[in-house]
């Protein structure tokens, strides 16, 4: 009988208390969680994409090895410029600029590459071999990297909407917390990878892992980077060695970041064919 009337009593409660008691609605619910709680997955990738530089320059290094373990180094510098507007809209029907410039080893020296994403796309993309003495057009995105297990699609300028993106449960890697998000690229996009899972930690977006699978299911692709390797350049933060693992060759690419200059000032004709060549 108590029971009874402590249950009545509770059910009495003030129509304000009542109130509290409804089901919390959507801003209710977002409002309470952490602050990561509410991230969708769109959202989390938005954060890693503004984590790079509206204009920066890299020097790289990458070791590549076989699957006997031999090794080749391969030098390179990386110039990028973000052409989107403060509404993150392309100007004048252009995305983003790269430039690729091979230093090392000797017989690809002067080598460059040039991508310019354009949207509408599709995007331009170029190639010069100082052995040939000429530019040509050619297909960057899927091609590896100089012979390396990276390609050019992962250094180069990543539009948020080629894909679909989904959050799957927190997890962790070598005991750092990470956002995991699952990226489904659209069909009007030719990549050599359909899906990619980011394992993004969650201080700086920084992915400490990425998983990649083809068109059929088959995972190809693993990359890894050290949580101890991520290190500030101005405001944003670089992982400064990742490795790249194929799957099926049984290959591997360790990426070194050696340098970074910040916001640099470029030449008007940096990103063009004629500088491609050598030319003014």
């Amino acid at each position: 009988m108590l029971l009874a009337l402590v249950l009545a009593a509770s059910w009495a409660a003030p129509a304000s208390l009542a109130d509290d008691a409804r089901t919390p609605d959507r801003q209710q619910v977002e409002e309470t969680l952490p602050a990561g709680s509410r991230l969708t997955g769109r959202e989390i990738y938005q954060r890693f994409l503004r984590n790079r530089y509206r204009r920066s320059a890299q020097k790289m290094r990458v070791v590549s090895r076989d699957p006997g373990g031999s090794e080749q180094v391969t030098k390179f510098d990386a110039k990028l410029e973000d052409h989107r507007d403060e509404n993150e809209n392309a100007v004048d029907g252009v995305l983003a600029k790269l430039l690729v410039e091979v230093t090392s080893p000797f017989d690809m020296r002067h080598t460059r590459y040039l991508i310019i994403a354009r949207d509408p796309g599709p995007d331009d993309e170029f190639v010069y071999q100082p052995s040939e003495r000429r530019v040509r057009r050619t297909q960057l995105k899927t091609t590896p990297l100089m012979g390396t297990d990276y390609t050019f699609d992962d250094v180069a300028y990543h539009d948020i909407d080629n894909a679909d993106y989904v959050r799957l449960p927190d997890s962790t890697v070598d005991g750092v917390p990470v956002y995991v998000v699952e990226a489904i690229v659209k069909e009007t996009r030719e990549v050599e990878h359909h899906k990619t899972l980011w394992y993004l930690e969650m201080e700086h977006y920084v992915p400490l892992r990425a998983r990649y699978w083809d068109d059929f299911g088959v995972e190809i692709r693993e990359m890894t980077a050290p949580h101890e390797s991520i290190k500030p350049f101005g405001e944003l933060w670089v992982a400064t060695e990742s490795t790249m693992r194929d799957l099926l060759q049984r290959t591997s690419s360790s990426l070194f970041v050696l340098d970074v200059e910040t916001d640099p000032v470029f030449h008007e004709k940096l990103f063009s064919l004629a500088r491609m060549t050598g030319g003014k």
